[in-house]
């Protein structure tokens, strides 16, 4: 059988030895990393759609009707975003409001700052008299600076 120099278990020093009784294994850690590579960039496009179909600052969706493109307001950091939805509701900060919870808002701003910008977002399905009614609050509460925003014609 084996002398006193002979070891029975393999050598796996040896390459052939190593060759021939091992399995090949499948490395994921490549697959893994492409796919969170993968999740991530899905995570930071899907959050660009999803602003893109909001109304800029308020976070509602609100479909601005088209307008000139000659009276264009410079993007401000303080201006007052009001958004007016399809359904009349008033928003403001975040907040739905109502015409008073509104005005005592805007008189505040008014005290801060009586210069400041009013861009009021309507849905182009909301009633007019409801958006007229949210400008003269705002003129009322002495912010006489206004603009109603509207996306360019294609």
């Amino acid at each position: 059988m084996g002398g006193p120099g002979r070891n029975d278990q393999p050598n796996l020093d040896d390459p052939e030895v190593v060759e021939q009784g091992s399995f090949v294994e499948i490395n994921i850690v490549p697959l893994v990393d492409i796919m969170l590579v993968l999740l991530v960039i899905l995570m930071a496009t899907s959050t660009d759609i999803i602003q893109a179909g909001l109304a800029e600052g308020t976070s509602f969706r609100v479909n601005l009707p088209t307008g000139s493109r000659s009276d264009q307001v410079q993007k401000l950091t303080d201006e007052l975003l009001i958004a007016v939805l399809e359904d009349g509701s008033v928003i403001l900060d975040g907040q739905d409001l109502s015409i008073d919870e509104l005005r005592t808002q805007l008189e505040q701003a008014a005290a801060r700052k009586p210069d400041r910008l009013v861009l009021v977002q309507a849905d182009e399905r909301a009633f007019h008299r409801r958006v007229v009614r949210v400008m003269e609050t705002a003129r009322e509460a002495g912010l006489a600076n206004l603009a109603i925003a509207t996306r360019p014609e294609q």
